[in-house]
């Protein structure tokens, strides 16, 4: 009987021990719920610049102002960031299938030393994604030019709406400007050949 009674007492203290150890088992197999896809529209975003192999901040962190904007529009996520130090940054690069590619300037303050850039997210935008840069610094005693890899991580927690302005495209303004002065052109050249032809 003495064994029958510790029986019952082990099995009541390792019941706990069992039920703990199966909920953590089902926890870790249980399907993960995917974020809600964001709503079409314009939001502020924190983000930070980490080292190429690791999770430590890289230095081109302070190169960009905080925070970035980021468009949602339907299924297409667009990033727009300002470099606070444009001169140093010669060359940007974002990811493009298997090889990279310039990013997109929209906008640049040769006086400010500032350029707005923007880059496509083809990803998913909880996972840091690749940048190659080529900073250049002649200003140093010992002149810095190197070429590196850094991940830009997207603090999702931070996304908050916003009425911020979304820097148009330089390319875009440039049609735009272009149509005017060619249109410009053709008026004067009409209201010169009329005149022309009244002093005849």
């Amino acid at each position: 009987m003495e064994n029958d009674g510790e029986g019952v007492s082990m099995g009541k203290r390792l019941a706990p021990l069992i039920g703990a150890v199966l909920l953590l088992w089902s926890a870790a197999f249980m399907p993960v719920k995917a974020a809600e896809p964001l709503d079409d529209g314009l939001y502020a975003v924190d983000y930070e610049l980490l080292q190429g192999d690791r999770d430590s901040t890289s230095i081109a962190n302070d190169y960009f102002e905080k925070p970035a904007l980021l468009k949602v529009d339907g299924d297409e996520l667009i990033l727009q960031m300002t470099l606070n130090h444009s001169k140093w940054v010669q060359e940007l690069q974002e990811a493009s299938g298997d090889s990279f590619s310039d990013v997109r300037v929209v906008a640049e303050d040769d006086e400010a030393d500032t350029r707005v850039i923007q880059l496509n997210v083809s990803g998913d935008l909880a996972e840091p994604f690749p940048l190659k840069m080529h900073v250049v610094i002649d200003e140093l005693e010992m002149p810095y030019d190197h070429s590196y890899t850094v991940r830009l991580a997207v603090d999702e927690s931070s996304l908050k709406e916003t009425d911020q302005q979304w820097v148009d495209s330089i390319e875009e303004g440039s049609k735009i400007w272009f149509f005017i002065a060619v249109a410009l052109v053709v008026i004067v050249a009409i209201f010169v050949a009329i005149r022309f032809r009244r002093s005849k």
